[in-house]
């Protein structure tokens, strides 16, 4: 599903996303038309009606300065040539969300520059009285969204949007927000699509809640029912709505039937389950995941391909007065327990794959440290494997593993992992960071305290002068690769390690770079 690309591919999509995800065609003028015709003619491709789109991520960063104001937006590109109806369809989307991002960010720096004027203006008037100090802080706002594929295929390609909007105070606003294409036209799917499927979508949904545990029904609002049913008779309008193998994914925004703190509910609705639903957008592969929500909430999933559906869920055991949790995933009778003292977040998932049933639980220690524990469903829920780190994104057979890297500075990186009921496995032995700027509009560079020597993409000995920023982007044994922001400047420098120290031309690391972002 998801296409990973090599780094000149990036390169070449920079452009696309600072052009606000927009194409820029540009028209030359010709001598001979029957000659242009002919070439025109032998360099056109074949178009696979078969092939399953190709896409890419690329990121927007606003690029107004203003030193208390950051944020960043994700694009996505179709980028191979076999579905043009949608990659203009896909384009022209994001362009109309690149205009109102920037829209949006113009106001909230305007907004975070007044708050900073008043700011200044209070600690003055306050200055030698008793609240002098209320008014000594920054007011610093940020906006931020992001992407993720969650179906492509060739009769679907689905969207979920992230966004978080932070204008001080103890936390922000998350919303939550779907969009859906019509891979072969391009069309986008209203919810009113679906209007034949609400009452069963709804059905589905209370189901799942009278079948959870009273302590996660506790949880909800009192009047959770009246979004239910307000969800139904407003044709899936007032939540949002996109798609994966599974079915479909109806998203409750915070503070509707959950506290706020709780954040956004969602619900998978499996195909099957869809009364009326269009069979022409039913995906081919037996490939699916099941979230399990970590408050407690029932899924309904047929964990052994039987035909009939379990209740799983997972229940969490606080002890107060330790400080530490006990996870329980209940599966029908059958349970799988977690008790690690050091464990405070536990994050379940259901997999069906072409080579069995398994859950991937990945906990979460106090140091912020993430571990992926892998049992197989078909052999009694035995332990397969721990693995350090998330899973980033899964597909049949095939995953992409997030972990943590510490090379000068903590990086989160990513390997592509192949699975079965012998767990994980990869021939990837280099660390994909994710801190690109040309695709992360989060990446943190690191400044050069003293000149660098390097190797450029040419393989040609080049030197940068201290005080250049510089992003890390791939990790090898004794390399680290690197470009600066606008991706101009692409290279490689050795270093040794030794002692948990890196050198670099025999200068320890904090001597010769700094803002490194280490962490834990």
């Amino acid at each position: 599903m998801k296409k990973r690309i090599s780094l000149i591919l990036v390169v070449s999509l920079l452009t696309v996303a600072l052009l606000a995800c927009d194409k820029e065609k540009i028209e030359t003028p010709v001598e001979n038309p029957q000659e242009t015709v002919q070439q025109e003619t032998e360099d056109v491709q074949e178009v696979d009606a078969d092939a399953m789109p190709e896409f890419s991520y690329t990121s927007v960063a606003y690029d107004e300065v203003y030193e208390y104001f950051s944020g960043s937006i994700q694009c996505i590109e179709i980028t191979d040539s076999n579905h043009s109806k949608l990659a203009d369809a896909v384009n022209d989307y994001f362009s109309e969300q690149v205009e109102q991002f920037n829209k949006t960010c113009n106001n909230m720096v305007k907004a975070a520059e007044d708050a900073n004027n008043q700011l200044e203006q209070d600690k003055v008037n306050n200055e030698g009285e008793e609240n002098e100090f209320v008014y000594d802080y920054i007011a610093y706002y940020s906006y931020d969204i992001s992407v993720e594929v969650t179906r492509s295929d060739n009769q679907m390609f689905s969207i979920r949007m992230d966004e978080y909007d932070y204008e001080g105070g103890a936390h922000g606003v998350d919303n939550i927000y779907g969009i859906t294409f019509d891979t072969q036209t391009g069309e986008i799917l209203e919810n009113t699509c679906f209007e034949a499927s609400v009452a069963s979508i709804a059905d589905t949904i209370n189901s799942e809640i009278d079948s959870s545990p009273q302590e996660a029904k506790d949880l909800l609002t009192e009047d959770y029912q009246d979004y239910i049913h307000r969800m139904e008779t407003g044709l899936l309008s007032s939540v949002a709505v996109w798609f994966n193998e599974r079915g479909i994914v109806i998203g409750f925004p915070e503070s509707t039937i959950a506290p706020h703190a709780a954040g956004i509910i969602t619900f998978n609705v499996p195909y099957s389950k869809l009364d009326d639903f269009d069979e022409k957008y039913i995906p081919d592969g037996e490939f699916y995941t099941a979230d399990i929500s970590n408050m407690g909430l029932a899924e309904m999933i047929d964990v052994n391909g039987d035909g009939n559906d379990d209740i799983v869920y997972l229940e969490t055991t606080e002890d107060t007065e330790n400080y530490t949790n006990t996870y329980t995933l209940h599966i029908g009778e059958d349970e799988i327990k977690l008790s690690d003292v050091d464990l405070y977040y536990c994050d379940p998932m259901f997999v069906h794959c072409s080579t069995g049933n398994y859950f991937m639980i990945t906990t979460t220690a106090s140091n912020d440290w993430h571990t992926i524990h892998m049992y197989n469903a078909d052999k009694n829920f035995a332990i397969v494997q721990s693995l350090d780190g998330t899973i980033r994104e899964i597909w049949n057979n095939k995953a992409k593993i997030s972990y943590r890297v510490d090379a000068f500075g903590t990086w989160t990186a990513v390997k592509d992992y192949t699975y079965d009921g012998n767990g994980f496995s990869t021939n990837e032995t280099y660390d994909k960071l994710q801190n690109d700027p040309r695709t992360n509009g989060n990446a943190m560079g690191i400044t050069l305290l003293k000149n660098l020597d390097y190797t450029d993409e040419n393989g040609d000995s080049e030197t940068l002068k201290a005080g250049t920023v510089i992003y890390p982007i791939t990790n090898y044994e004794n390399q680290l690769e690197f470009v600066n922001k606008d991706g101009t400047i692409q290279g490689y420098f050795d270093y040794i390690y030794e002692d948990g120290v890196r050198y670099v031309n025999g200068v320890e690391e904090y001597k010769m770079f700094d803002n490194m972002p280490y962490a834990g």
